[in-house]
């Protein structure tokens, strides 16, 4: 919670820093201070972030990361481990919260009116224009909320407008251990073994011709089979070490 607060006193500085840069220089800035800040967020409480598929991380954007949505950390997961200049799409209400709004928006981010469906419209046209002229990456939590059951729910077919809209390839993100570590509705940040899986990539070409809804689902059907072979592999970590007397 120190280290929550010492980083959040910061960020105006990091903004005014990101906002004074270009090109090049931006992006080292940004790739330093908020990958370490991501990166911090599991190790000042000693946790342990099991990384697959690294290699499947693009060299560049844009590119849309697509991720199962388990936690608060599940943003800095990213930012730390995939991505640092990741926008997100958040409900407008975190733009009153401290520094988060301006941090969120300087990275590519934008905040919409959940009840205002031309503010989702007008968010996701500036964020595909970035992507197409910036080379912006983007995550999205297509569940639309955290979940509590440890399980992959129902992937909202209007989360899958950007992708449609932007024509871009999808990076799929599965999380495991986050809602453990941070719980819903908890403030605190707690020791635990964070899993994250990067598959490999889906160009646009490969889903163009699926409905919004056949998209999702698709998906979906993808990230449980990996979710499902992650927590059936610490699972038998943790039955190995109980059996050694770990």
């Amino acid at each position: 919670m120190i280290a929550f607060l010492f980083y959040m006193a910061y960020a105006p500085f990091f903004v005014k820093g990101v906002k004074k840069r270009s090109g090049i220089e931006k992006e080292e800035y940004i790739n330093l201070h908020v990958g370490r800040w991501g990166r911090r967020s599991f190790s000042f409480p000693g946790s342990k972030v099991h990384i697959f598929g690294k290699e499947n991380i693009p060299q560049k954007g844009p590119y849309i990361i697509v991720a199962n949505h388990r936690s608060m950390l599940d943003i800095t997961l990213i930012q730390g481990y995939v991505n640092s200049h990741t926008g997100f799409i958040a409900k407008k209400e975190l733009g009153n919260f401290f520094t988060v709004g301006k941090f969120l928006k300087v990275l590519g981010g934008e905040l919409i009116d959940r009840e205002n469906p031309r503010d989702a419209v007008y968010a996701i046209e500036n964020i595909i224009k970035r992507m197409h002229e910036e080379g912006q990456v983007i995550a999205i939590f297509p569940e639309g909320t955290r979940s509590t059951d440890r399980k992959i729910h129902e992937f909202k077919a209007g989360s899958m407008k950007i992708i449609t809209k932007a024509r871009v390839p999808i990076l799929p993100v599965v999380i495991s251990g986050t809602e453990r570590s941070m719980p819903k509705g908890s403030m605190y940040i707690r020791k635990a073994d964070i899993y994250l899986s990067i598959m490999p990539v889906i160009k646009f070409e490969e889903i163009e011709k699926m409905t919004s809804k056949e998209i999702a689902d698709f998906l979906r059907d993808k990230m449980t089979v990996e979710l499902q072979r992650i927590e059936g592999g610490e699972l038998n970590e943790r039955s190995k070490s109980q059996r050694v007397g770990i």
